[in-house]
């Protein structure tokens, strides 16, 4: 039978190879390990667990300081209070004169520019000023000094009233100095001195007539006693009163020649009134003339004439140059006011509109301007509507505190339809405090 292999236990091979037994710690680390365990540990592995609740509650502290606020973002766009106006070209044509440069200021009512029209511009404007200037002296009841008006045969649609008033204008000049109603109511003044001159005349014969009729009646009376006593014959009696009656008679022609010469006086001065009365209507036909002409040129400029309708600074819209082809309707130049104010519009929906109310702090950044680079726009709820502006959305007016300051100190450009982000700042809260809200929400349950 085959033997049994004999077992060996860790004794008998340790003893076999004279090496002395290892206690427990020997048998299970090994060098490397034990080197380990023997050396003293560092601070922070022994206090690293309490510092890192340390370092926790420090930073858990600090959440009570740091500021988190709640915030509502919504579109913004800048608007100004005097917002630049715009130049539009009322007709299709050529821009024949470009009177103002680009970023020179204007005045309100400056000249910009000038259409292509029928007419010739310069024309134009030359009896614009003259209708001005006889306008002032009109104002000033000044008509003597009303002056020519000079030839101008190139004025398109408006010929027709510089036509007019040159017709009213010659007949102005009737009751001008020197003129013919002047001369006629000079000699109309003569004719009422010799009218009133043989009224004199008329008086002064009629006086005497009168004396020599008193006389032929009591000589008459005289020989009517004769008669009776038969002094005198009764034809002696008759030429008496013949006398009489002849002396009666002219006195009767005197009066009617009197009559006569009051009529002619009263025909005169009716032709005084009446040359009044011309001169009165030869002056407001003038008057006239120069509105009709007044207007035509204010629809002729309004069509034609670029003009200022505010002080400030031109702006080109496009790149223009005299004989540059314009449509109807096209924006030309903006006029951005001196010192404009603005404020901003913020575009909110119904989301969270129940927080906004008047007063809070808003942070806007423009979506042209980096927030980075130039910094934010600071400003504060001054309006919030009761009634949306259209599907929901309400427009809330900010006051801007400082303008188009930045908080960088850096001013921002105005220019139409600037847009960007309103933050809307409706509780300063700490950043604990937002920890905090669900565990709020919780207890409040």
């Amino acid at each position: 039978m085959p033997q049994k292999e004999k077992s060996y236990s860790l004794d008998d091979m340790l003893k076999a190879a004279k090496i002395e037994r290892l206690d427990e710690a020997d048998r299970i680390y090994s060098h490397e390990v034990r080197e380990i365990i023997s050396s003293k540990p560092v601070w922070i592995v022994r206090y690293g667990i309490a510092l890192f609740f340390l370092i926790i509650g420090l930073l858990f502290i600090v959440t009570f300081f740091i500021r988190y606020p709640d915030l509502i973002k919504a579109p913004v766009r800048i608007v100004g209070k005097n917002l630049p106006k715009q130049v539009i070209s009322k007709t299709e044509g050529s821009l024949v004169l470009l009177a103002a440069k680009e970023n020179s200021r204007v005045h309100q009512g400056d000249l910009l520019g000038i259409l292509q029209s029928n007419a010739d511009y310069t024309q134009v404007l030359v009896l614009k000023e003259w209708i001005e200037r006889v306008e002032q002296k009109i104002i000033n009841n000044n008509w003597t000094a009303i002056e020519t008006l000079v030839v101008l045969n190139n004025l398109g649609d408006l010929q027709k009233n510089y036509l007019e008033i040159q017709q009213q204008l010659y007949q102005l000049s009737w009751s001008q100095p020197n003129g013919y109603f002047e001369e006629k109511k000079a000699t109309i003044a003569k004719d009422l001195a010799i009218i009133n001159q043989l009224q004199l005349n008329g008086e002064e014969q009629k006086k005497l007539i009168v004396q020599d009729l008193d006389m032929q009646r009591n000589l008459l009376g005289i020989n009517e006693k004769l008669a009776k006593e038969k002094i005198i014959a009764p034809l002696e009696l008759n030429k008496d009163k013949t006398i009489v009656l002849a002396k009666q008679q002219q006195l009767v022609q005197v009066d009617a020649s009197t009559i006569n010469q009051t009529a002619n006086a009263l025909s005169k001065e009716k032709e005084l009134i009446e040359l009044k009365k011309n001169s009165s209507d030869i002056r407001q036909n003038f008057i006239t003339a120069l509105l009709n002409a007044k207007s035509s040129i204010a629809e002729w400029t309004n069509r034609y004439m670029l003009i200022a309708s505010e002080t400030g600074r031109l702006q080109y819209i496009n790149y223009f140059q005299k004989n540059s082809w314009v449509k109807v309707g096209q924006e030309l130049f903006y006029i951005i006011p001196e010192q404009p104010e603005y404020f901003a519009e913020i575009i909110a929906s119904q989301q969270n509109f129940g927080k906004l109310t008047i007063g809070q702090s808003v942070n806007i950044a423009l979506n042209s301007y980096q927030r980075n680079e130039y910094g934010v726009l600071k400003g504060v709820i001054e309006n919030i509507p009761a009634v949306p502006y259209k599907d929901s959305v309400f427009l809330i007016r900010v006051q801007l505190n400082r303008g188009l300051n930045t908080n960088y100190n850096r001013v921002v450009q105005f220019s139409n339809n600037l847009t960007g982000t309103a933050e809307v700042i409706t509780a300063e809260a700490t950043l604990a405090d937002r920890l905090f809200y669900q565990w709020r929400g919780l207890f409040r349950r």
